[in-house]
């Protein structure tokens, strides 16, 4: 063994040993900036993760979003309540009053359309409650993103809010408000029961590659732009007899949207220039893109205009699916969050009637 060997062999020992940590690590990006990479990934497309300011203005997750708020939005509510014979509908409760108008400026359907985009945007979202003389709610009031805050009492366990500043809300000011005033809209809290996260954590990945490829393709058309076709000719032409020539061209195709034809001679041809294969695969990546995005959100592609693969049979067979399982799911918690918030009985709860859809 050579001495630089031995010096290596000896280095290694007293650094540490076979397996053990040898971080941190760190790479560099596209642009010249260093940044961590995480010890058990490779950091491959480290440049493609999206934040929430950013996945908003993607249209497959604003279309996913609005799609699934506005089915709910025309969901009507009632209040039910179980018989011994038949189920009753309540139209005198409070909670039939403030669900069909929960405040001064805003209808039902407005309220629980900004309700669900919201906890689908930041994956979660808060509205706050007032009550009356006889402590009954009524008014319900949508806060703003990073205004409210779950707490847990260390002693008790008793669940508070911390309300910001809202010119919206009652008082305006920054407050604690009880669990039992506070609609807290929450799917999905893989890291505390009380946080919820936004679909668009789990595609991030596809949101990236869309976003890459929409930026290619808007470079492409502002910067490498081709003709829609070409005319050849196996004659020579000379620059003032190419000039002629594409006058000539441009003046006949003017009549083309009028229903003309052109009319060419002496062998010159036109060709059309269509879309390669390299363009084809841009095209069906970011497709790929979009399918993946409507998988996280559970929505199926034909509702957010993706219909190629979309026929009249399957299209309603997706769409049916989707109510009964997805968008069933989402109702379901957003009625039973209700029926806490409103103190309803065993025997009674608020329905969102999926009739109209």
């Amino acid at each position: 063994m050579s001495i630089l060997d031995r010096l290596f062999s000896r280095n290694k020992q007293i650094r540490n040993t076979e397996g053990s940590w040898r971080g941190p690590f760190f790479g560099m990006g596209e642009l010249g900036n260093w940044h961590g990479i995480d010890p058990h990934g490779d950091g491959w497309q480290r440049n493609l993760n999206i934040d929430a300011a950013t996945a908003r203005h993607i249209p497959t997750v604003y279309a996913c979003v609005t799609r699934t708020a506005e089915l709910v939005s025309q969901c009507y509510v009632t209040h039910v309540k179980d018989t011994d014979k038949n189920p009753q509908h309540i139209r005198t409760s409070a909670a039939y009053r403030v669900l069909r108008n929960p405040n001064s400026y805003q209808s039902g359907a407005e309220f629980f359309y900004n309700l669900v985009a919201t906890a689908l945007f930041e994956g979660e979202a808060f509205a706050i409650a007032t009550r009356n003389e006889r402590s009954e709610i009524n008014s319900l009031h949508l806060l703003p993103k990073g205004s409210c805050t779950p707490m847990v009492d260390p002693e008790t366990k008793e669940i508070y809010y911390s309300i910001g500043e809202s010119p919206l809300a009652p008082t305006g000011i920054d407050y604690m408000a009880p669990a039992r005033d506070i609609y807290h809209l929450k799917f999905h809290t893989p890291r505390h029961p009380l946080i919820g996260e936004s679909p668009i954590k789990a595609a991030a990945l596809a949101l990236g590659i869309n976003v890459a490829l929409s930026k290619n393709q808007a470079a492409f058309f502002e910067q490498m732009s081709r003709p829609s076709g070409i005319l050849s000719t196996d004659m020579s032409l000379n620059a003032q007899q190419m000039q002629q020539l594409r006058a000539a061209f441009e003046e006949q195709a003017k009549s083309w949207k009028a229903g003309g034809m052109p009319i060419l001679g002496n062998g010159i041809k036109f060709q059309q220039l269509g879309v390669s294969s390299q363009d084809a695969q841009v095209v069906q990546a970011q497709r790929m893109s979009t399918e993946e995005i409507c998988r996280v959100f559970g929505v199926p592609p034909p509702l957010v205009g993706d219909l190629s693969h979309a026929t009249l049979n399957n299209t309603e067979t997706l769409i049916s699916h989707f109510l009964s399982t997805s968008l069933g799911s989402k109702l379901e918690i957003i009625e039973r969050g209700l029926d806490r918030l409103f103190g309803l009985g065993p025997n009674e709860y608020i329905e969102l009637d999926t009739q109209a859809l």
